[in-house]
């Protein structure tokens, strides 16, 4: 680990390039919480992706956190990100939320799975979270984001605000699609028995015949019980969205299995 130095002040800062047929990180600066251990080469099928575990040393998201990560890949690099596992997000105090803000820098011909697990909003929970993404028109990229509610009480308490932002810009240009969500005081009553609620954005280049993915995807996600999934094209035909509300997260991330695969059909078979 080098010492921190992000112009952005960016917690977790990585860098990739393609050396030798394969992606490797150039660039290495985290500092706490963030903990990052060896990467590995593991796709028999993409041997030039890199596959990345981030760990937290504090395991949870608390009240004042404010959590800044970029990631930045070259020209033709395959990189795979995700985290040790689902993280819990506790209690913050009134007039108070803990921020997450993540930045995405996909260089042409470069391939990036950004797959984090599933937050967990302990009761009066709040958690801004804004995942910015620059994308080549000759890249790709998936994105997931998922939450699931959790009251150890079990007096079905339920979090007290979430809002998600998503920004999608092709090769610098201005935002193509900018994906709002926000969750303030929610009532339980809402949500209809569902526990589980996640996105997916597929980030494609034009080459791409969206309207069999998007047949693809409905169809795969109405074969999965529990699970009900709308998919649809995403502005300017950048590639798809996919909303997800679940029984249970296993549900959940069955759904995101199906939806990894199609994506990667799509572009590396």
């Amino acid at each position: 680990m080098r010492n921190a130095a992000a112009g952005d002040g960016a917690r977790l800062d990585l860098s990739f390039v393609h050396r030798a047929d394969r992606t490797v990180i150039d660039r290495r600066v985290f500092t706490w919480p963030f903990v990052l251990t060896r990467s590995f080469h593991v796709d028999p099928d993409r041997p030039n992706c890199l596959s990345v575990i981030v760990q937290t040393a504090s395991g949870a998201v608390h009240g004042e956190d404010s959590l800044v990560q970029r990631l930045t890949l070259g020209p033709g690099t395959a990189v795979c990100l995700t985290n040790q596992g689902a993280t819990s997000v506790h209690r913050a105090d009134p007039a108070v939320r803990a921020v997450e803000t993540v930045r995405l820098d996909v260089a042409s011909g470069a391939s990036l799975e950004y797959l984090p697990e599933p937050r967990i909003l302990f009761p009066d929970a709040a958690l801004y979270q804004s995942v910015e993404l620059d994308c080549a028109n000759d890249a790709c990229a998936l994105i997931v984001d998922a939450f699931t509610m959790h009251d150890p009480g079990g007096e079905s308490r339920c979090f007290r605000e979430l809002e998600s932002t998503f920004c999608l810009r092709r090769s610098i240009g201005e935002p193509s699609m900018v994906d709002r969500t926000r969750l303030c005081r929610p009532d339980p009553g809402i949500f209809r028995g569902y526990r589980a609620f996640g996105s997916a954005f597929l980030v494609l280049s034009p080459s791409h015949d969206l309207t069999n993915l998007l047949g693809l995807l409905t169809g795969a996600l109405g074969r999965i019980p529990g699970v009900y999934g709308a998919a649809s094209l995403s502005p300017g035909q950048s590639g798809l969205g996919v909303r997800l509300a679940a029984l249970e997260l296993r549900h959940l991330r069955q759904a995101f299995e199906h939806i990894k695969a199609i994506y990667r059909q799509a572009n590396f078979q």
